[in-house]
This record gives structure tokens, sequence and C-alpha cells, in this order.
């Protein structure tokens, strides 16, 4: 008897927790239980105006609290509604939204500022977040073709450049935090033996029990959309084969830096590095990418140094032998110099005019003032003086002096004109 009263209790606990953990509730409405099944039937139809109904709303980059989030709103923001997916509307940017492009695949319009040209083909735009720096924004809201058109804000950052999202960037939020307001495509007119009905009412944003939705790496289900999240992003595929490529890089990057200064270039290299730059990476890759990138920076820093004290040196031997080369003449000239018993103006002088044979020149110095006397005396006595007549001259010869002058004569030989 006591076996059979064990195994009715058995059967009766079994029963009750069938049916608290494995039924649906008839009502969900009567057991506070929000159901939001994928694409929902009871929203309007796309795009639809909407309203934010709590505050502290995040605004994620996709659709489940994985991804990082790019903002707020609050109460009784609007929003425009493109998409739907599991328990997350699609909705275009709102105000103050932006998103990350590649710096090198755009070319501002030099006559229209806050314009720029995409100059690649397929260019990858990322959801921006004030939290979150651009190479580790990793969701991809729209591809660019060349020639298309973006909208500039100034900031680069990276090798970024932040942009006003595109068209075709959309962005996402919870739909326990959105009141729709009516589809913004005008309804179908029905037919006139057709019975309209109201649709059903939206979900209500009372907090709900999270809907158990197929697995899927990308919408993992979080406690609260209203947290935001740590999950990192998954590394992409080619991982691997990235590293692989990135390895070789190395290799050849020290491989150059092993030749002599002048014989080593990265120009190659570095081209292949900042390609993989330009493209949207795990961590790892990004990182190591980065890392080769500031090794290339190095060896050409040496290079550079290394060429600016060389042309300095060179610069240096030549305005030392240009020094040498003047030092040379001076020295030259002061020997020549050397040899003059006065250098001067030579100047034109009446004294002992009427004596024949006995004429005298001045030898004045800039000033004007008289220096000494001269006179012609051997091979000079048969030279035409006139041409040294008021310039600068250097006489060869003795100096004597002249008692009725009360000064020195130069009996000169040899007269050469001076620069």
């Amino acid at each position: 008897m006591e076996s059979y009263r064990r195994l009715a209790v058995i059967i009766l606990v079994v029963s009750i927790c069938s049916l608290a953990y494995g039924a649906k509730p008839a009502n969900p409405a009567q057991a506070n239980v929000t159901v939001v099944e994928p694409n929902d039937a009871n929203l309007p139809a796309m795009p639809f105006l909407a309203e934010i109904t709590s505050n502290d709303v995040y605004v994620r980059s996709g659709p489940g609290t994985n991804y990082y989030y790019c903002g707020k709103l609050k109460s009784g923001d609007k929003i425009k509604v493109v998409g739907s997916k599991f328990s997350w509307l699609e909705i275009t940017p709102p105000a103050g939204s932006f998103s990350w492009i590649s710096e090198q695949y755009v070319q501002a319009d030099p006559q229209s500022a806050g314009s720029g040209t995409v100059i690649g083909e397929a260019v990858r735009v990322y959801a921006g977040s004030d939290d979150v720096q651009p190479m580790h924004s990793t969701a991809i809201q729209v591809k660019l073709s060349k020639g298309d058109k973006v909208t500039l804000l100034g900031e680069k950052k990276e090798g970024y450049c932040k942009i006003t999202p595109p068209e075709g960037a959309y962005l996402w939020v919870s739909n326990q935090y959105v009141k729709p307001l009516g589809s913004l495509i005008a309804p179908a007119q029905p037919a006139p033996t057709a019975t309209t009905t109201a649709p059903a009412p939206f979900p209500s944003p009372a907090p709900a029990a999270p809907f158990p939705s197929p697995a899927s790496p990308n919408v993992p289900q979080a406690a609260s959309p209203n947290e935001p999240a740590v999950t990192p992003t998954p590394q992409v595929s080619s991982d691997s084969q990235k590293i692989k490529e990135l390895d070789a890089l190395k290799a050849q990057i020290e491989a150059e830096g092993a030749k002599p200064l002048g014989q080593q270039n990265y120009s190659e290299l570095k081209k292949s590095l900042e390609a993989m730059a330009g493209e949207k990476q795990s961590f790892r890759v990004a990182k190591k990418t980065q890392q080769l990138l500031k090794t290339i920076e190095r060896y050409e820093l040496v290079q550079n140094v290394s060429k600016a004290a060389k042309s300095q040196d060179e610069q240096f031997g030549q305005t030392s032998q240009r020094i040498e080369s003047a030092k040379s003449a001076k020295l030259a000239e002061l020997e020549d110099k050397g040899i003059f018993a006065v250098i001067g103006q030579l100047k034109e002088s009446p004294l002992f005019a009427e004596t024949p044979g006995a004429q005298y020149y001045r030898v004045v110095d800039s000033d004007g003032k008289t220096l000494c006397f001269a006179r012609p005396a051997g091979a000079a006595a048969d030279m035409d003086l006139s041409k040294f007549i008021d310039k600068k001259v250097g006489l060869v010869g003795a100096i004597e002096p002249h008692p009725e002058l009360n000064n020195a004569v130069v009996q000169f030989t040899n007269i050469v004109e001076l620069k």
C-alpha cells in the first residue's frame, strides 16, 4: 500500500513540473509572458513609424545583445522600422548616429566641404559607436561602390573617417521598448465584400521571458537588452591564413632590414600591409598588422636619419672645403702684400714738378689721408704710371725719410694694382 502511495506522489509531481516547464500558456497575457515570434505577423507593414516606450534604450549594431551599442533612445523618441529579426527591429539610424569608412578609400571633395567620394569597390561601412574604437567596430552596415558619395563628419581615427550613415545603413533596437504608430505604406483598399479586422495589438512592453528562438551564433539571449554586451565578436574563419601571410611578410621585413641601409626598400611590403589594414579583421590579425607597419616605420626612420647624417656630412665637407680655399686665398694675399713697402691709393703730386726727373706721387689711405710719398726708381721709372692713378696699389721698394717733406718717401721699383 505504501508503494502505491509513493508512486502516486511521484506521478503527481511529474505532472506539475510538466505543466510548469513544458506547457505554453493558453493566454500569455494572464501568465504575464509576452511571446514574440520571429517576423511577427502582428507588426504593421514595413516600413512603419514607431515610438520608444522607455528611457536609456540601447541602439545596437546588430540584432542581439552581443552586438555593441551605438547610442541610446529615450521615451517618446520616434523611429522608422524597416525590418525585424526575432525580437529585434531594424531601424534607420537615429539622429547623432555615425559610421566608419577606411580613409584610404575616400577622397575629399575640395570644392565641397564635408563631401567625399568613394575611390574603391565594395568598400565596407561599419556601424560607429562613441564607446568602441574604429578598429574594433566590426558590424558591416553596407558596401559602397566607386563613385558613391559620403558625408564626412571631420573626425579621423586609426585610419578611418567618421561619416554620416549612408543609404542602406541600419541599426537595431529591441521590440520590448517599441510601440508601433502605423505603417508608412498606404494600405490597399479592401474589396467591397471583404470584412477587415483590426490588427492584433503589438506585444506589451512589460518585461518578458525570453522567447526560445532558433540557435544562432549571432543572437544569444541575454538577461536584458538594456545592459551593454560584453560578448566579443567571433573571429573570421580566415584568421589562420591571414596570420600565415603576416608571418611571411615579417620574414621579408627582417630580411630587408639585414641589408645595408642604402639597399633597403620597404615600399611593396608596406603596400601589402596597408591593404590588409584596410580590411576588417579580427583583433589578433589587426594588431599584428599594425605591429608590422610600425616595424617598417622604425626601419624607414633609421634610413632617413642615416640619409640626413650623410647629407650633413657632405654639406660639412663642402663648407670646410670652401673655408680652406678662402683661407688659402687670404694667406696668399697676405703673403703677397708682405712684399710691399706700402699699400694705398696712388695720387698725383705737384711736388718738385719743376725739377726734371723728380716725379713724386702721394699714397693715401681709404680716408684720403697721406700715408707717404712715392717716387719711381729703376724699372718703375720707365713704366706708364698714369693707369695706376686713383687705384689701390702695392709698391715694392725701400722706404726712406725725406726731411724737406717731413714724411717718408718710397723709392719703388715695381707697382702692382690690388683689388
